[in-house]
């Protein structure tokens, strides 16, 4: 266990400490930045616009799912041409899903 400066209020300070107990600064994150050599930056590699289509291709299946069990519970009887929607929009989402996955790993560094 060394003492090591806070950045903060110049008081001694354990290297082990996650916070300085004198102004609250925290060490461990400033640690880690000096023995890196270099400063912590934090990147969003997946853009908005993908998270948005992956959600949304979601809901297209959720939303086909739960219409299609409600068409079947309705019928009690074989899937008509009323359930073909449904179907479409579950496979239009698991489809759309797929591609969007796809780019998400193409697009990241």
């Amino acid at each position: 266990m060394a003492l090591i400066k806070c950045n903060e209020c110049n008081n001694e300070v354990s290297d082990k400490a996650n916070a300085c107990p004198k102004c609250g600064a925290p060490i461990a994150a400033a640690r880690e930045t000096k023995a890196a050599g270099t400063q912590i930056k934090t990147i969003q590699e997946t853009s908005k616009k993908f998270k948005l289509q992956t959600l949304i291709s979601v809901s297209l299946i959720i939303v086909g799912m739960v219409w299609f069990i409600a068409v079947l519970s309705e019928q009690q009887s074989e899937p008509s041409a009323t359930s073909a929607i449904p179907s479409f929009l579950i496979v239009i989402g698991f489809g759309w899903y797929i591609v969007n996955r796809f780019r998400i790993w193409w697009h990241h560094k």
